[in-house]
């Protein structure tokens, strides 16, 4: 979890440097492959009632090909800007919860080993990619 008291955030800003594990902001295995700690490196500056957080992520993220099946994993660094507006009730500014919701939506649908992935065979189950069919 992300979640920094506006109280501490000091007129000439604010700098956030952490790793943390995907369950930190509330990220599951079905939700998204992550494969190491998320390194979180953000800036946090107060505007008169707003905090612009200029946000950087970087992790291990896992994706089976669509086609093959394989697993591929890959070292990914996503950059964010969020903005959040101050009210008077407002105490807090989660971060985390942001930046959950920005890897669950970026996470591509399909993913390939590469463009000319071969696939499986549907009769005999081979990946195609590195044997030959064994049907007849």
């Amino acid at each position: 979890m992300i979640k920094i008291a506006v109280r501490d955030i000091p007129s000439n800003g604010l700098d956030i440097d952490q790793s943390i594990p995907k369950e930190g902001i509330g990220l599951s295995d079905e939700e998204v492959d992550i494969r190491s700690l998320l390194s979180v490196k953000a800036r946090l500056d107060k505007i008169d009632n707003t905090v612009i957080a200029s946000t950087r992520i970087k992790g291990r993220f896992g994706y089976m090909c669509a086609r093959c099946l394989e697993e591929l994993s890959s070292e990914e660094e996503r950059s964010y800007i969020f903005d959040f507006e101050l009210g008077p009730t407002v105490e807090y500014v989660d971060l985390g919860e942001e930046i959950r919701q920005e890897i669950i939506m970026a996470n591509p649908a399909r993913v390939l080993c590469s463009k000319d992935c071969k696939g499986i065979c549907p009769g005999c189950g081979a990946n195609l990619n590195v044997e030959k069919c064994k049907c007849k």
